[in-house]
């Protein structure tokens, strides 16, 4: 029987419901009072009438050099298994990609149950979901400007707005989709187990800050789970920690995706807390040239780098580029000599800021020198962490 890639088909919500369960250990049934998805985002492998295989896209955008870059997010992977080893994954891969170009994604981001699969597919590990645990006590409530909390639902839009406020200024973080926002709100409003609260905070009257988070029991005390977290400056998101610290109370630790450089200010001794839990997230660059250009770099690097550059899915990444940077501007150009040789992984690597003399110390960068990595390291300075899973 013939293994066929195409969009859902109608009718088959449920069958995908049921894949989904069977994948990733599920145990909720089928709501068909869900959001439906964009029958465009969720591709589908078929064997004549049943659906064997799915993946969900999302559209979403992330910060790279203060400037949005279109992203298209993979979630939900799932092939069942009477239908492995036929190709499925690949195939739908394949599939996604073409439909991300369609919407003008230059890049791809996901988060990997199986590295192996997706970097066949031209993804790397380019850094880490982590989520960090912090006592009540070690967080520094400031005497700042007042900010005034109302309690709001979980589908308020403010808290999306806020994120992504805050998301446009670190570099690596989502602009998420709002189908997804829609997906989450309702998953949320019908889980009456989760002690679940969600505040947006004003100050002068605007709105600056948004806060869910959850309560998880743990020993004696309870942990707060934050879900979301967002502010738009370093005062209201001192304000926002402060009302978590006020669970003093009941509540041990307070988890959180904030990364450290964000938390300093507000924990000044940061070595008490800990790594409560972390996870792999993966890269690929669908139109490098775009990427490059969509992307901020540094001001204050200036120069040229010749690439050869090896994909062999994307035809249109591939061969000899001359990687141009100046003014806070990049251009990928076909040319050069090819000097330096680059997989598509290796390029998603520096492109989201990993260590470049490490990367060439273990064999990656083959034919660089002390030149180009004198211009790379300094270019590719972020070390982003994702702090919102999908």
């Amino acid at each position: 029987m013939e293994l066929t890639i195409e969009s859902i088909r109608s009718g088959d919500r449920e069958r995908h419901h049921a894949l989904m369960r069977q994948a990733f250990g599920g145990t909720d049934a089928f709501d068909a009072g869900a959001p439906e998805t964009d029958p465009d985002k969720l591709v589908c492998a078929y064997l004549g009438d049943q659906m064997v295989g799915s993946m969900l896209t999302f559209d979403f955008a992330m910060t790279w050099g203060g400037r949005r870059v279109p992203c298209g997010g993979l979630s939900g992977v799932v092939v069942s298994p009477q239908a492995r080893g036929r190709g499925a994954a690949q195939r739908m891969l394949a599939e996604a990609f073409r439909r991300m170009d369609d919407r003008g994604q230059v890049i791809s981001a996901l988060y990997p149950t199986t590295a192996s699969l997706y970097r066949r597919a031209g993804y790397e590990i380019v850094g880490w979901y982590q989520r960090r645990r912090i006592p009540v006590a070690a967080i520094e409530v400031d005497a700042v400007e007042p900010v005034e909390w109302r309690e709001v639902d979980v589908a308020d839009v403010v808290l999306a707005e806020r994120y992504d406020d805050m998301a446009g200024r670190i570099d690596g973080w989502f602009r998420v989709d709002p189908q997804w926002w829609a997906f989450r709100a309702h998953r949320q409003s019908g889980d009456a187990s989760t002690n679940r609260f969600t505040y947006v905070g004003a100050r002068a009257g605007a709105d600056v800050a948004a806060v869910q988070y959850r309560y998880d029991q743990a020993g004696d005390f309870y942990d707060l789970e934050v879900e979301v977290l967002a502010a738009l400056d370093c005062e209201s998101l001192g304000a926002t920690l402060g009302l978590l610290a006020g669970h003093g109370t009941t509540a041990g630790h307070v988890t959180t995706a904030l990364p450290p450089s964000v938390l300093g200010p507000h924990v000044p001794q940061l070595q008490r807390t800990s790594v409560a839990s972390d996870w792999p997230w993966m890269l690929r660059l669908l139109d490098a040239a775009g990427a490059v250009a969509a992307r901020g770099w540094p001001r204050s690097v200036s120069g040229t780098v010749e690439l050869d550059i090896i994909d062999d899915l994307r035809p249109g990444n591939a061969g000899a580029h001359v990687l141009e940077l100046g003014d806070g501007q990049g251009a990928l150009l076909r040319g050069g000599s090819g000097r330096i040789r680059v997989t598509v992984q290796d390029l998603a690597m520096l492109y989201s800021g990993c260590d470049v003399p490490g990367m060439r110390a273990a064999g990656r960068l083959t034919g660089a020198t002390a030149d180009d990595l004198d211009l790379l390291a300094p270019a590719c300075v972020s070390n982003p962490s994702i702090p919102l899973f999908f």
